[in-house]
């Protein structure tokens, strides 16, 4: 028996229960259990970042993205701990550094910016996923579907709001044990048990009469990418447009339908994308639900005024936030993004994988970005969001935080002529 379920096994009433859930979901995890918080990030010399200004020069768009950070570190106490692996700042010190380097992207010129970088901040790398410190970068974006506030024949397919039986339960509050783990049910004659999966809530159609419908839409599949994205737009009958985002999860751990595929040999691994995908669920209709339904989980929704929102609750920036394990990376910080992006022909093809290094936001979270060698890129809204999140799968990439030198320390000799002479 698992210790966790053996330490409580003589308790009764719903916390049992809870325990046995956690025990047989796993709750969320990283799935390294030897990388945690305090080791995820490791201090590295400013040289190990090359060329800089010439991959990203311009930085508007990621002064608008600290600036997103600015207010939700403000909305914090001074005082609560934001860790970059041994190190543990303020959020205090976050929002400050945050508004400098904001301030700094929009009025200093590459050189100067560079050195006050240098000067100023320290740069941590993730281990990531293996000794080289390696990670894989997926992309997200925003997603346009066709829709109505009514059902009609052509809008079949509900976007659901939050259910009211939903129960988010944090473990933390019942023991040290469970820090930062959480699990989602159902109560049902006094228990807990686990909330519907897709195949009851899509298939059997488990909520209907619950009056949960925010909108129907006139795809399945598009639906479906749409619970993947976490947000999106719903463009209605009058031209208008209502802006949906991630309210809940029903608590299910995300299982890919891509690899289920690849398993089965009907698309092979070097193919597998999104538009793969599509193409895939469009031309085997009869297996579509048995594919969609294998994915247990599910997101409900909420309007959006603004956004697409991350889990941070500041809005994204296109090119610019992006999502990590929230286990494992501070929220909301500054970094940086070495990773190669596709260029497209006028015709959508891709012509050329180029080298690039990207300012970045730590703002999102996702189901499925669990552990330091994992990063989902936000690309925004639009044709080239969609076509790059769709083909995005760049392994060999690198992952970087940057954070405030502390006043009283002084720069290495070491790490001075390294970034001197790099």
């Amino acid at each position: 028996m698992n210790p966790l379920a053996r330490t409580f096994v003589k308790r009764s009433g719903v916390f049992f229960w809870i325990v046995v859930l956690f025990v047989i979901t796993g709750c969320s995890k990283s799935p390294d259990p030897a990388v945690t918080e305090e080791n995820s990030l490791t201090l590295v010399p400013w040289s190990q970042v090359t060329k800089v200004f010439n991959h990203d020069p311009d930085l508007a768009s990621w002064a608008d993205a600290l600036e997103a950070s600015v207010g939700y570190y403000a909305n914090l106490k001074a005082d609560t701990p934001v860790r970059f692996g041994a190190r543990v700042y303020t959020a205090a010190a976050m929002s400050e550094a945050c508004k400098d380097l904001a301030h700094a992207a929009r009025t200093m010129d590459p050189v100067p910016f560079q050195e006050h970088l240098k000067k100023n901040y320290l740069l941590f790398a993730s281990v990531g996923a293996d000794p080289r410190g390696e990670v894989l970068v997926t992309a997200y974006f925003e997603p346009l579907l066709k829709g109505s506030l009514t059902q009609t024949k052509s809008f079949a397919y509900p976007i659901y709001r939050r259910p009211r039986n939903l129960v988010e339960v944090d473990l933390s509050e019942w023991s040290g044990e469970f820090k930062d783990k959480r699990i989602i049910g159902r109560m049902d004659k006094g228990r807990l048990r686990p909330y519907f999966d897709r195949a009851r809530i899509d298939g059997e159609k488990a909520l209907k009469g619950h009056n949960l419908e925010m909108a129907w839409v006139d795809d399945p599949v598009e639906l479906f990418f749409l619970h993947i994205q976490g947000s999106g737009r719903v463009q209605l009958p009058d031209g208008s447009t209502l802006r949906v985002g991630y309210a809940a999860t029903n608590g299910l751990p995300y299982r890919s339908i891509g690899a289920m595929l690849i398993e089965e040999n009907q698309i092979s691994k070097e193919n597998m994308s999104m538009p793969a995908l599509r193409q895939w669920l469009k031309e085997n209709p009869k297996q579509r639900e048995r594919v969609l339904f294998s994915n247990p989980s599910y997101v409900f929704f909420r309007k959006l005024e603004g956004g697409p929102f991350g889990n941070i609750g500041v809005p994204l920036t296109g090119e610019r936030s992006m999502a990590t394990d929230a286990l494992l990376f501070p929220k909301g910080a500054p970094g940086l993004l070495y990773l190669t992006m596709p260029e497209f022909a006028d015709d959508g093809s891709v012509t050329n994988w180029k080298p690039t290094l990207r300012f970045t936001v730590n703002q999102d979270a996702g189901g499925a970005i669990r552990g330091a060698g994992r990063v989902d890129y936000f690309m925004g809204f639009g044709e080239k969001a969609m076509r790059t999140a769709g083909i995005m799968k760049q392994r060999g990439s690198s992952l970087y935080f940057i954070a405030p030198r502390p006043t009283d320390e002084p720069r290495s000799w070491w790490s001075w002529i390294s970034d001197r002479f790099h």
